[in-house]
């Protein structure tokens, strides 16, 4: 992953056109490699690969986030197709993408992870409807999204019926693997036809590509701030750069683990605690970035706003790619060796799971 920012960042010095990006890139494209037939990797990565098409990710839902198992979205088979019908939310950048990658139910009367399937969404149909969240930078990357009776054909499950938390567990990897160095494939330009890139000559869009699509202050701007600013020999500031800088090279280091360990069917709980590197990279650069424009980088105009762009975003760090509360869980566990909490609905099918809930609910009132 540092390679690839060294790469783009090389690319947007000489005024060039960047690579695409997109979360299909990050985790759909080798989701889809990993688990996908000849015909479905055919079909779907070299769109991905050559920005013809963006993805989202269609997993956390109002009812399961943390425990993304829960999710009741359904998917019923109706001949060689599944009808959708629930809702997803927190789905970055949906709004402009043309596909999702979308965990939902298929079979209730299993336990919860054994009933659930990955699918390649096609999002631009009758059935589903996209409400973008506002966040507090004041832009919108977060979305909401519907579904009522859309549908997805049999030829776009991956993975097998059923199997699509084993495919989701590879989803993860590669998004907080991707994350855990501080970085990822996430920038623009935005891929697909909704990012209006691929009507353009390279020349004039690179010219309209910012550097940063989610508002991380890199290393390199900071220092260059330091100077600016005359804080570059200031011991603390010194200290902080210092120790952001130890946290980027442990996150590469962490990845390149990962992937190895991955080799074996391994790199889970590694890849837990990269995320885990993600959060204290991003607000760590935030927090450095403020305390070098002082008190009147809050009104910050120009080029300094994506420092203050960078603060408002930073919390968002502990919980996008799942939150740190569950990857310290995962490490502690899978790592560490600790004993899981105890689950007294271990075993049971999700629909039982469900009547359970409810009927604790009403013996409540």
């Amino acid at each position: 992953r540092s390679a690839d920012r060294q790469v783009r960042a090389l690319f947007a010095s000489h005024g060039a056109l960047r690579p695409p990006g997109g979360l299909g890139l990050l985790m759909a494209a080798p989701t889809i490699l990993r688990h996908g037939t000849p015909e479905q990797i055919e079909r779907h990565v070299p769109p991905i690969l050559e920005g013809r098409r963006n993805w989202c990710q269609l997993f956390s839902e109002p009812g399961a986030g943390s425990d993304l198992a829960g999710l009741s979205t359904r998917a019923v088979r109706d001949g060689d197709r599944w009808l959708i019908t629930g809702q997803k939310v927190w789905s970055s950048m949906a709004h402009e993408s043309d596909y999702g990658m979308l965990i939902a139910r298929t079979d209730p009367d299993v336990p919860k992870h054994a009933g659930i399937s990955w699918f390649a969404f096609a999002l631009d149909q009758p059935g589903v409807t996209i409400r973008p969240l506002r966040e507090m930078t004041g832009e919108v990357m977060f979305n909401e999204v519907f579904f009522d009776g859309a549908v997805c054909d049999d030829a776009d499950l991956i993975g097998g019926e059923n199997n699509g938390w084993a495919v989701t567990q590879s989803t993860l990897f590669f998004e907080r693997t991707g994350i855990g160095a501080g970085g990822g494939h996430s920038g623009f330009p935005i891929p697909g036809p909704k990012g209006g890139m691929l009507g353009r000559s390279a020349g004039d869009a690179a010219k309209d590509v910012p550097q940063d699509r989610y508002r991380i202050a890199a290393f390199p701007d900071l220092l260059e701030l330091a100077r600016r600013t005359g804080r570059s020999q200031d011991p603390q500031i010194r200290q902080k750069l210092a120790l952001l800088w130890c946290h980027l090279q442990t996150g590469v280091w962490n990845a390149r683990r990962a992937k190895a360990e991955a080799a074996f069917g391994g790199g889970a709980s590694v890849a837990s605690i990269g995320k885990l590197a993600q959060t204290r990279i991003v607000k760590l650069s935030a927090e450095i970035a403020l305390d070098l424009l002082g008190a009147e980088g809050m009104a910050a105009e120009g080029e300094d706003a994506r420092f203050v762009d960078a603060f408002l975003f930073a919390p968002a760090s502990s919980i996008y790619g799942g939150t740190d509360e569950i990857q310290r869980n995962i490490a502690a566990e899978r790592t560490l060796g600790l004993p899981r909490e105890a689950n007294p609905e271990k075993g049971l099918s999700f629909a039982e799971s469900i009547r359970r809930q409810r009927s604790q609910r009403e013996d409540a009132k």
